[in-house]
């Protein structure tokens, strides 16, 4: 289970919080991150946040602003790191995150990510929430399963 703000989420409920809400660009999903979250780090195009997670656990989550076609779209990335590659069975992660539904893995400078993109012309904060809480636990999970320590 999983502590956002004020709701518990586990991958069996969904965020009803603000829904409706657009967040259409990076500078709104900053803003409505600063307003409903607590940020540990902020720079150009980056969010960095950590929740607890249960168990005396904390997961690190980055939101990243990516842009395709020479800046004309805006995209939002929410990644979590789950550990570092060489202390893992790859293939044994790779055929569980083969069975969710939201990210998909990724390897930077020897550590294991998992992550999901979305474009940002039309996001609707429900479109962003429970990706970010499903980001959050899986990585958390694939920590506790495969390296076995808190690192992240």
């Amino acid at each position: 289970m999983l502590i956002f703000g004020a709701l518990l989420v586990d991958r069996d409920i969904s965020i009803t919080r603000n829904e409706g809400t657009h967040v259409t660009t990076w500078d709104s999903v900053v803003e409505y991150v600063r307003s409903n979250y607590k940020i540990a780090g902020e720079d150009t195009g980056k969010v960095k946040l950590i929740f607890e997670v249960g168990d005396m656990r904390t997961q690190v989550v980055f939101l990243w602003r990516e842009t395709l076609e020479n800046g004309a779209e805006e995209w939002l990335q929410i990644e979590s790191p789950v550990g570092k590659a060489d202390k893992m069975d790859l293939r044994a992660v790779l055929e569980e995150v083969g069975n969710k539904v939201c990210g998909g893995a990724a390897l930077i400078d020897d550590h294991l990510f998992i992550r999901q993109s979305m474009p940002l012309a039309n996001l609707d904060i429900n479109e962003f929430e429970r990706p970010l809480a499903l980001i959050t636990s899986t990585a958390d999970r694939l920590e506790r399963q495969f390296v076995g320590g808190d690192e992240f």
